[in-house]
């Protein structure tokens, strides 16, 4: 009842079209009693076979690239396969709330769960609606009520994978898992051995699927299905999981979808008769203060941009490329003899002395000292000339690199509470070694972790505990002293296995690291973490400290300020895109957080009334057949493969043209190139002994609705058009035609015989072309120009194979639509309708 009240405003609108496709199915005699059952609190499952979809009329959903010339077929985007279907946990919201936050697994129900205990899903596709839920049927939310950013959503087996939910790290880069996400799923392993484990597409155990395609404002009438004989293929499927961004643009006089502008904050540059709301841009309020300063790196980093100006600017660089030395020093001279500039010398014992010469010029000699001086330790030395490091964080950490191998070729000190577990990974300043853009296949950093006596080493997951490795070092010392714990290990530079660690004394750039402390000695959750940087230095040495440019923060939160790519991977750096630079960022991701108001900290949110909804999802699935002696598989996997037009920075700005352009001559256009390689998930191979490349399956853009005019995929190599996209726009105040809002019809590469173009080979090597236009006659923040695409990867072996038998089965399956109905239910409770808490 009080759900009702906080929710009911405005009259209903129309019911889903499944409701009425089911009642006239069930009028005619035409299918088998399809039974509504409240299952796990918040799914329903819907079995059975509907010629038609769940969002708009059959038919509505496009593809951008139909062959209809080849044998006159004309692909058909109404899905034909069985189906059950899916609610989040209840979204509440008030006016310009984001919500933005990891939900709890839904369970499958015990009818699905039993018949794939033993068999792998193929899904075939899926529908998205956002909706509320009443007694009387569910009641669709207008997209001017609440704006779908992005979801992420999952099917899992939970008695294979576990997925953990942690906080992201702040500091770790900008394009991180979920669009950058405050909290993230992580799944786990629950069996594997020491060595890493290959993509699930390469192996017989897939036991998670993830689904973010047309993931954004064009969720709802944008197509996510596949063409005959492929999948995304899941085995055992029992959970659900989703994060979905949503932002609550909702003037609460609206009665239906034709959009009324509310409040907006005073960075929002989009005016009231714009027919949509500023809040979907992520407008940045004074809630969010930005800070930056400047920032210094060593001599011979990527990050250098000049020198260091003065004396002041050098002392100051010097605790920040060294911040965990246990003393500092400065001196300024004008000697010739010694380096010109900037430059820190480190000893043994933490300390760092900062020199600034003033002198114009500078010998280039410097001195060496003895290995067995520079680490004054006890135990084996490090063999030839040694680079040390060390840093202050969660725990301390100090790490001495000689540069020639052997069995003590690295001496690591950590300092901890003698109380509590603490831990350091290497190789990263968050719990993931290598973003790509939205995934964190390779998983977490190797780590060491103390607690008490006992020293382990782990390959960490994604926010999750890991496995242990195989012991690789000596314990050189393990002593207590004030409560702390110090433990002095050695070990070969080389790892022990693909797993550890290969430490690089030849390398010139810092090495992240990410410290831990846990609540107690037992290793479980941490109670504290944070990163910090390993900046090796030849022990003795004067070394050069350089203008790295700024560092910034907003709103506490650090700014990724190398996040735009250097051309030709990105246009935006030598475009100037405001996105780039914390000093000109004006709205986007990092502006919307979960849970808080777009609103200045002087507005007051007008309404108090709560919006309450849930996202549905209907999957669309058959079941995977194995090859035998004398057919293929059923299905082909298909691996998510992606690529932003704006790597890596995850959105950009759109610059308003100036005022004597004509509004129709607005363009904008940002391009990017990359090769196929570079954007196959990280655990598959790029052998070319192995994998001979891809064959795109689908391949949807993904931009926000108002401004974004086309993208388009090229074959740079060949210059041939793979994929050209123009959005269609809403042009009425009906739900799911909402005035100005997109959807994106994909292209679809199949069968001919289909109505579609026959998908062919993209080489390791093959170059691609990203070409996005955007109408700017409006200034917008927070814009994206991603490709989220599906493949079949084509293995060596079948390289000059036709597209019929390479990265595609021999004998895909048809359907036609008479299958038959499932009927699954939990009792007669379920009868009527959905149970949502």
């Amino acid at each position: 009842g009080s759900r009702q009240s906080e929710v009911q405003s405005g009259p209903p609108t129309s019911l889903p079209e499944h409701r009425a496709a089911v009642s006239t199915l069930q009028s005619t005699g035409m299918a088998k009693i399809c039974r509504i059952a409240a299952v796990a609190g918040v799914l329903v499952l819907l079995a059975g076979l509907v010629s038609g979809n769940m969002n708009g009329q059959p038919g509505q959903y496009k593809i951008a690239n139909g062959n209809p010339g080849a044998t006159g077929a004309t692909y058909s985007t109404d899905y034909k396969a069985e189906y059950f279907e899916v609610y989040s946990q209840p979204i509440k919201t008030r006016y310009s709330e984001v919500y933005w936050r990891m939900q709890e697994a839904v369970p499958l129900p015990p009818e699905i769960k039993e018949r794939f205990a033993d068999k792998v899903m193929a899904i075939v596709g899926f529908e998205v609606n956002q909706v509320r839920v009443t007694p009387t049927g569910d009641i669709p939310v207008p997209i001017t009520w609440a704006y779908n950013h992005h979801f992420v959503a999952w099917l899992a087996n939970s008695k294979k994978v576990k997925f953990t939910k942690q906080k992201a790290d702040p500091h770790g880069p900008h394009r991180g898992l979920y669009h950058g996400a405050q909290e993230q799923w992580l799944p786990e392993l629950l069996e594997k051995g020491d060595e890493e484990l290959e993509h699930p597409a390469f192996s017989e155990d897939m036991y998670w699927q993830v689904f973010s395609e047309a993931n954004g404002g064009e969720f709802r009438m944008s197509y996510h299905g596949y063409p005959n004989g492929y999948a995304q293929l899941v085995q055992g499927p029992d959970e659900f999981l989703l994060t979905p961004m949503q932002i609550d643009t909702w003037n609460r006089d609206m009665a239906g979808a034709k959009f009324m502008p509310g409040p907006l904050p005073k960075s929002s540059r989009i005016p009231a008769s714009a027919g949509y709301s500023g809040l979907i841009e992520c407008p940045c309020s004074d809630r969010l203060p930005s800070k930056w300063e400047p920032a210094y790196a060593l001599q011979g980093s990527s990050s250098c941009k000049g020198d260091v100006a003065s004396a002041s600017e050098c002392f100051s660089g010097a605790r920040q490329v060294v911040p965990g030395a246990k003393s500092y020093a400065e001196r300024s001279v004008a000697d010739a003899a010694q380096h010109k500039g900037c430059s820190i010398t480190v000893d043994e014992q933490g300390a760092v002395t900062a020199l600034w010469n003033s002198a114009t010029a500078a010998s280039s000699s410097s001195s060496s000292t003895d290995a067995a001086h520079v680490l004054g330790t006890p135990g084996p030395k490090p063999q030839a000339a040694v680079k040390v490091a060390f840093a202050q964080a969660e725990a301390n950490v100090t790490v001495a690199l000689a540069s020639v191998e052997g069995p003590a070729a690295v001496r690591i000190t950590l300092v901890g509470p003698a109380d509590k577990w603490f831990g350091v990974g290497f190789g990263a300043t968050s719990m993931c070694v290598k973003m790509e853009a939205d995934e964190c296949e390779g998983g977490g950093p190797y780590a060491i972790i103390v607690s008490g006596d006992q020293v382990t080493e782990r390959r960490l997951d994604f926010h999750g505990p890991g496995r242990e490795l195989e012991r690789s070092f000596k314990v050189e010392e393990s002593s207590v002293i004030g409560g702390r714990r110090k433990i002095v290990l050695t070990r070969t530079l080389k790892g022990k296995s693909s797993s550890h660690l290969t430490f690089d004394p030849a390398s010139t750039e810092p090495m992240g690291v990410i410290t831990a402390k846990g609540c107690t000695l037992e290793f479980a959750q941490h109670c504290g973490h944070a990163p910090a940087m390993l900046n090796f230095l030849p022990a003795g040495e004067q070394t050069g400290v350089c203008d790295a440019g700024i560092r910034g923060w907003i709103g506490g939160n650090a700014f990724y300020q190398g996040r735009c790519a250097p051309y030709p991977k990105s246009e935006l750096g030598t475009q100037g895109n405001p996105t780039c630079d914390v000093r000109t960022y004006k709205g986007g991701l990092s502006c919307c957080r979960d849970g808080e108001s777009l609103l200045d900290v002087g507005q007051e949110i007008p309404w108090a009334e709560v919006l309450e909804y849930h996202l549905k999802f209907r999957f669309y699935f058959e079941e995977f057949r194995p090859p035998t002696l004398h057919a293929g598989p059923s299905h082909v996997d298909l691996v998510r493969v992606y690529w932003q037009t704006e790597a890596w920075a995850g959105e950009y700005d759109i610059v308003q043209c100036p005022p004597e352009v004509p509004r129709s001559q607005c363009v904008q256009q940002i391009s990017s190139r990359w090769q196929v390689k570079d954007m196959l998930p990280q655990q598959a191979s790029a052998d070319p002994a192995k994998i001979s490349g891809i064959r795109l399956i689908y391949a949807g853009p993904h931009c926000h609705a108002p401004s974004c005019l086309s993208m388009e995929l090229y074959n740079a190599d060949t210059g041939q058009l793979l994929c050209s996209v123009s959005p269609l726009f809403g042009q009425s105040h009906a739900v799911l035609d909402e005035s100005g809002y997109i959807a994106i019809p994909p292209c679809l590469w199949g069968d001919p015989a289909e109505g579609l173009v026959a998908p062919q080979l993209l080489g390791l090597e093959t170059t691609l072309l990203s070409i996005k236009k955007n109408n700017n006659s409006l200034p917008h923040t927070g814009e994206m120009a991603s490709w989220q695409m599906r493949a079949a990867v084509v293995p060596a072996t079948m390289a000059g194979t036709p597209a019929t038998m390479a990265g595609r089965p021999p004998a895909p399956p048809v359907r036609d639509g008479n299958e038959g109905v499932v009927v699954l239910s939990r009792g007669a409770q379920g009868v009527g309708g959905p149970h949502v808490p």
